[in-house]
Order: structure tokens, then sequence, then C-alpha cells
């Protein structure tokens, strides 16, 4: 099992290599939609590279998430890498450690859960970061009584995350 889970690893990081910027073709037409929500995330996000989209993340974290969201496939698998560099980054988060590391967490466990063909080929590229914020959720400023539990919530995306890849 974990010569698969290296080979994945391995798998991931070749693709990562060939990963663009997603083309109009991989936004499906969401911006002569009527997907409003679909639409502004093309708004804010079409043409940028993951480091061009940092500063839209650290503007307001929580509405990138909801963006994301409503993207299509291909688009949310290039800038779901975006939003994990912006949380990993924890010096650089200011007022926006706990509600990012939250939004983030929650929406990869929506997603699986929800989604999984969107998680399933980049998952290996975000466990890592996933299992650092589910450990250190008191370093996020995350109080469990507001956030709940990262570790109880990282629980949940492994169980989805075994049946979904």
């Amino acid at each position: 099992m974990r010569g698969l889970a290296l080979l994945q690893g391995v798998i991931v990081s070749i693709w990562q290599v060939f990963m663009q910027i997603p083309s109009e073709t991989d936004w499906e037409g969401v911006q002569n939609s009527n997907d409003l929500d679909a639409g502004y995330a093309h708004k804010i996000f079409f043409g940028k590279s993951l480091s061009e989209i940092q500063p839209d993340f650290a503007r307001n974290p929580i509405e990138r998430c909801d963006e994301l969201r409503f993207m299509p496939k291909i688009p949310f698998q290039y800038y779901i890498l975006a939003f994990r560099d912006f949380v990993i980054n924890i010096d650089k988060l200011d007022d926006w450690k706990s509600d990012g590391a939250s939004c983030f967490i929650s929406l990869i466990a929506e997603i699986l859960e929800n989604k999984p063909e969107f998680i399933a080929p980049v998952y290996y590229e975000l466990e890592a970061s996933l299992e650092f914020i589910s450990q250190n959720q008191a370093l996020y400023e995350a109080d469990e009584d507001i956030y709940g539990s990262f570790q109880s919530t990282m629980k949940k995306i492994r169980a989805l995350s075994q049946s979904a890849i």
C-alpha cells in the first residue's frame, strides 16, 4: 500500500510539472453562463498563476474559498494549490490565520464528500498541508469552540479520501 502511495505521489509531481494556468476552455464557458458565482470566480482568477493569485487570497480568503466551490474541475484543481500555498505560509496570514485554515480544511472535506473527482488528482499535493493544519490548530489561533476540531475534520477527510482516491 505504501508503494502505491509513493507511486501516486510521483505521478502527481509529474502532473504538477505540466500544470498550466487554466485556459478559457478549462473554464467551460462560465463567464458567459447564468451562473453568477462561477462567473465571478472566473473574473477574479482567470489568467492568474498560483503566485499572482496570492494577493487576492490575502485580501479575503473566505471569499476566495467560496469562489473555489463554484469553479469547474480544472480551474479548481489548479487554484486549490494556491489556497494551500496561502494557508501554509502562516507568517503571512496576518489576521486570516484561523479563518484561512478553517476555510481550507473545511472546503477539502466538502469537496471530497460532494465532488471527489475534483480532489482525486491533486489530493496527494494537499495531504501534507492538511495534516500540518489539523495538528497545529493552536498555531492558527483557531479556537475549537468557534472553528470546531481540525483533527476531527481531518479524520473525516482521511475516511473520505480512502473511498475517493
